[in-house]
């Protein structure tokens, strides 16, 4: 069987498991609605019938060896839909997107507020999700919350701050999880450090010689205990290297667009705003074309200077393999057509690919086909179609 063909029957089997998926979504949906009417015309109590309606409930779950949470969220989804975003639901019923991608379409769709950012999403969800991963498709949605409507996000933000927290929970085979709710730049800022730092463990004791087996995680895990057992600092001064970019437009004030990380999560303006001023900063200019693409860059040699490399991080995010959101910084800079080729040591024809697929590049298992294109960072987001109106204009020299 041929790339091809094996593409044409993933596409086929993809599309047939989501309209499965929607007419059991529809059935449930209208024999829910059958059965709330029919209790809702009864002469119950209203106690009664508040009662009945989640038996109805309980009897779908049970069917359909689900939770009863799972049917209520089918409910409460396809509604929302329906009623703000029915493109979405159309493109669900012909299969272009499955269950697990309107959910979160769904979500989406009841936090936005105005008109204008619902038409949006309607206009472009459906073709994004239909094409990328559903990690891929939330980061996308987040960062057009945070685009249409910084208001809002910054509310809910703000919000969810008052409940940032530190938990931790014990296992019985003598380890613990320690979780931590922090704002994401933070957070971001907490990863990019324990990443350096990690990595900057010697690999052989220098006072034994002996070598250090322990993993890259491993590592990480105790470097987080070794800084919280023995710092007292109660502020936050970051100073790990992080990156984020940001038009130049919203740094200033201008709009409110968010700040977007190597990976595309986004950021709010105010707190990039906040670390510009910081005295460890360091600003850089990137050039990108009309559509958001970095710019082109060749050098005369087979490894890219720093500059190059910093350039390719930001256009390319991730892996560029279609779904593979290894971090940019686990990644090789991989000739598309090889140096000893004649391939330019250039941005158009270098990618980012992490290890396990730059090995399966480099021993032919890894065709163009598997690749994503690379990251716009300027992303655009389809209003509704236009209303027409036709009229007759009339010249009022002539009329005279």
């Amino acid at each position: 069987m041929t790339s091809g063909s094996v593409a044409d029957v993933c596409d086929l089997v993809r599309r047939a498991r989501a309209v499965a998926e929607h007419e059991e979504w529809d059935w449930v949906v209208a024999h829910h609605a059958r059965r709330v009417a029919e209790i809702d015309r009864s002469d119950e109590i209203p106690l009664s019938k508040d009662l009945a309606r989640r038996e109805v409930v309980l009897e779908l779950a049970q069917g359909l060896h689900v939770t009863e949470q799972t049917v209520w969220a089918m409910v409460h989804e396809a509604a929302t839909l329906k009623e703000r975003a029915p493109r979405v639901w159309s493109s669900f019923r012909v299969g272009d997107i499955d269950g697990v991608r309107v959910s979160a379409i769904a979500d989406t769709a009841e936090r936005l507020r105005t008109p204008e950012a619902l038409a949006m999403l309607e206009q472009t969800a459906p073709e994004y999700a239909a094409t990328h991963t559903i990690t891929e498709l939330r980061a996308w949605l987040r960062r057009l919350r945070a685009r249409l409507e910084p208001e809002q996000v910054a509310t809910e933000t703000a919000e969810a701050l008052q409940q940032r927290r530190v938990s931790i929970t014990h296992l019985s085979d003598g380890t613990s999880w320690l979780n931590a709710l922090l704002p994401t730049g933070l957070a971001i800022a907490i990863g990019e450090r324990l990443r350096k730092a990690a990595r900057a463990v010697p690999s052989v004791d220098p006072e034994t010689g002996a070598r250090d087996a322990r993993t890259r995680d491993q590592k990480q895990a105790d470097l987080v205990a070794d800084w919280l057992t023995s710092c007292t600092g109660t502020t936050s001064d970051i100073r790990a290297e992080i990156a984020i970019s940001i038009a130049a437009t919203d740094l200033i004030g201008l709009t409110e667009g968010p700040g977007l990380t190597h990976d595309g999560e986004p950021v709010g303006a105010e707190w990039v705003r906040a670390l510009a001023q910081s005295e460890h900063t360091i600003l850089r200019r990137l050039v990108l074309d009309p559509v958001g693409e970095v710019l082109d860059t060749t050098v005369l040699s087979y490894r890219p200077p720093e500059s190059l490399r910093r350039a390719l991080r930001w256009r390319d995010g991730t892996c560029r393999v279609a779904g593979c959101r290894a971090p940019v910084f686990e990644t090789d800079l991989d000739h598309a057509e090889a140096y000893d080729s004649g391939g330019a040591t250039s941005a158009s024809n270098l990618r980012c690919l992490c290890r396990r697929h730059h090995n399966m590049k480099s021993h032919g298992h890894l065709a163009d086909r598997y690749l994503d294109a690379p990251v716009r960072r300027i992303e655009r987001y389809l209003p509704c179609p236009p209303i027409i109106i036709e009229t007759d204009i009339v010249d009022p020299r002539r009329a005279a």
